[in-house]
Formats: C-alpha cells, sequence, structure tokens
C-alpha cells in the first residue's frame, strides 16, 4: 500500500510593484517574510526606479534566491506592473502590497484559511488599519469608513453578505494576533457573498488587503492598463461580477500615510486633473458594467441610472469651479438628462459668469442645509 503524500499548502505570490521607494520597499518585504504562514513567494516589480531601489534589494535577492522574485521593467504605471507581476507569479493564491505599506504577520495565514475552506470563494479581503511612520492612526480604518460615508443607508456587513461566521467556527486559527485582540476574537467574523451589485454602487471593498485564486485569472483577465487610477477597483469588480467572496472582519493589512504620497517621485498631474481623471475613469467603468451590460441594466436600471447621473454631476461641478469649462460641464449634464436625473439649475450656471456661478454654488448650498 503506497505512503500517502503529506498535505502540501498552497503557494501564495505576494506581488510588490515599487517606483522610487527605496526608503520603504525593505520594510514590505521583511512585513512579507514575517508572515506566520510561509509558502510565499515574492515578486518585485521594479517600475523603472531611478532612485537606489536595486541596490537596496540586493541583499534579500541573493539570501532569498528560492522566495524572491526581482523584474526590472520600463515605467508604465501600476496596472501593468501588477500585470507582469500576475504572469510572473506561480503560486496558487495571488496578493497584492504597495511598496510603502506594510502587512501584519497573520494576513496570510488567515487569508488562505478561507480560501483553502471555501472552495466557492474566488477572493477574500480583509479590514485595513491606516498607519504612518510610527504608529497606527486607525486601526479599522475600513470599517470606521464605511461609518461616516454610509451613514444614511444600512451598511453593515451583515446586510452586505449573505453568511457569516466567527473566525474560530471558520476553522481560522492565528499565533500572532496582538495581545489587545485575544478577548474579542472569538467574536470576529468572517462573511460570505454575492457582492457585485453592492460594490458597483458603494466602494465597500479594499483592493489593497485582497487575495485571490490565481485560477480565476483565465476568467476575469489581468488588469486594464489604461488606466491610471482605479484600476485596481475595476479588477475586482470583475471578479465580483463572476464569483462569491469573503470578508474578514480584521484588519490585515497596514495603509501608510507619509508626505512622500504627496509630493511623489512618479511625474502626476496636478490635483484637479487627478481628481477629473478618477471621475472620467469612474464614469467609464460604470458605464462597462453597468450601461453596456444589457441584461444588468435591464435588471438595475435604476441603480445605474442613479451612479451615472451623480458621477456626471460632480465632474459638472468639478469642470465648471475649477477649470470654467462650462462646455465640456454641459456634456456631463446632459448625461444626468439621458439617466433621467435633469440638473436644470446647473445648466442654467453653466451659461451664467463665474462670479454669478460662484453665488449660485453658495446659494445651493446654503439652500441644502436648511432642507
Amino acid at each position: 500500500m503506497p505512503i500517502p503524500k503529506p498535505h502540501t499548502r498552497p503557494t501564495v505570490s505576494v506581488i510588490i510593484p515599487t517606483y522610487n521607494r527605496s526608503s520603504y520597499v525593505i520594510e514590505a518585504i521583511e512585513s512579507v517574510l514575517a508572515q506566520t504562514y510561509k509558502n510565499i513567494e515574492i515578486v518585485i516589480i521594479d517600475d523603472g526606479s531611478t532612485d537606489d531601489t536595486r541596490e537596496r534589494l540586493k541583499p534579500y535577492l541573493n539570501q532569498y534566491k528560492d522566495r524572491i522574485k526581482y523584474i526590472y521593467t520600463e515605467n508604465g504605471g501600476p496596472a501593468r506592473a501588477r500585470n507582469i507581476g500576475m504572469k510572473a507569479a506561480t503560486g496558487e493564491y495571488i496578493a497584492f502590497l504597495d511598496s510603502d505599506d506594510l502587512y501584519y504577520p497573520f494576513k496570510t495565514e488567515l487569508q488562505v484559511g478561507v480560501l483553502e475552506n471555501n472552495p466557492d470563494v474566488a477572493l477574500v479581503c480583509s479590514d485595513l488599519s491606516a498607519v504612518n511612520d510610527t504608529k497606527i492612526l486607525d486601526e479599522f480604518h475600513l470599517k470606521n469608513y464605511h461609518k461616516e460615508a454610509y451613514a444614511d443607508i444600512d451598511s453593515t456587513y451583515d446586510n452586505i453578505y449573505s453568511s457569516s461566521m466567527s473566525i474560530t467556527k471558520a476553522g481560522l486559527s492565528c499565533t500572532s494576533i496582538p495581545k489587545d485582540w485575544t478577548k474579542g476574537w472569538n467574536d470576529r467574523k468572517v462573511y460570505v457573498g454575492d457582492v457585485f451589485d453592492r460594490y458597483y454602487d458603494d466602494l465597500i471593498l479594499s483592493t489593497n488587503t485582497v487575495m485571490f485564486r490565481k485560477s480565476s485569472l483565465e476568467h476575469v483577465g489581468l488588469q486594464h492598463e489604461p488606466y491610471s487610477l482605479f484600476e485596481d477597483y475595476e479588477f475586482v469588480l470583475r471578479i465580483t461580477k463572476s464569483y462569491r467572496v469573503a470578508f474578514i472582519d480584521v484588519p490585515t493589512y497596514k495603509l501608510r500615510y507619509h508626505a512622500n504620497q504627496i509630493s511623489s517621485a512618479r511625474k502626476k498631474p496636478n490635483g484637479t486633473e487627478i481628481l477629473i481623471q478618477k471621475h472620467n475613469n469612474l464614469i467609464e467603468i460604470a458605464e462597462k458594467h453597468g450601461l453596456n451590460d444589457v441584461q444588468y441594466y435591464s435588471r438595475n436600471k435604476a441603480v445605474v441610472d442613479k451612479k451615472l447621473s451623480g458621477l456626471n454631476r460632480s465632474l459638472a461641478i468639478m469642470l465648471m469651479t475649477k477649470t470654467k469649462n462650462s462646455k465640456r460641464a454641459r456634456e456631463h449634464l446632459k448625461s444626468c438628462a439621458a439617466h433621467n436625473r435633469p440638473e436644470y439649475r446647473l445648466w442654467l450656471l453653466t451659461h451664467a459668469p463665474q462670479l454669478l456661478r460662484r453665488a449660485g454654488f453658495k446659494m445651493g448650498k446654503l439652500l441644502d442645509m436648511i432642507q
């Protein structure tokens, strides 16, 4: 009788895109090496760094030849860098880590456990903590964001996901949880469900924290490289459209806030242009997955119309106030009308002088406060 082979747990490929982050990337790598789950490969995509990133990485590349891959490429943006990483990944599961952020030591262990115990789930994500270089600023950053951003709607996890169970009942255990979490550990939950409808409407997931099955790429494809903003949201949205996802009510990721994010070494347009580009990308994504999906739009017309009219309205106001481009603003206001939400007052303001336009916005805000 043959001796059964020992079960080998899946390999996780952690993809770290980096661009001129030599002062942070080593910490990011060390947070992966410190994971309680050890079957990990690290794939570093150097997106054309011009600082000393390569020199700082050399000791790690020499010491961990069997665990770290380093790929240098011409600067092409975050989506292209992640796509190169996903193509090079050999693991059954894939996760991302921005090179100025960190993992909690138990991230991989918990998320692998969820995917192993839930074969119908393609992606697992979690809460995350906001940190700076010295301390934790907001431990449950996503949950607190939800409370503020969606205070007017019922956005509890029990209403977003179709089922839940405690972490212990889900078969998850961890030896590295913070001591001050131990008391409430058994009360924390794993949620599972189909969340595309809700994710299309509201940004309820943190794309930083995801881990997903590499096999799902055969169906959903890679990230859309022309998007330089919200490329991660659109990618995860595609996964949620086809598969069930899980959420762990525990922060597993540390999102670092630092001065260099504002004055990044990567050449960027000014703040107004970034905001306009964000809205244009969000409109294109909402049209692609809502309006242009005939079956989905027929079932969810009100949701899609509300989403697109809101995005077009916001962009029109931005164009009117920040760029004085009334002609472009009117194009987006036409889209509001096309989605059954005409904006007559804003349309009139696009024809008004700038001074009168500002007065109109101030009066509108005052009326909103009174109402």
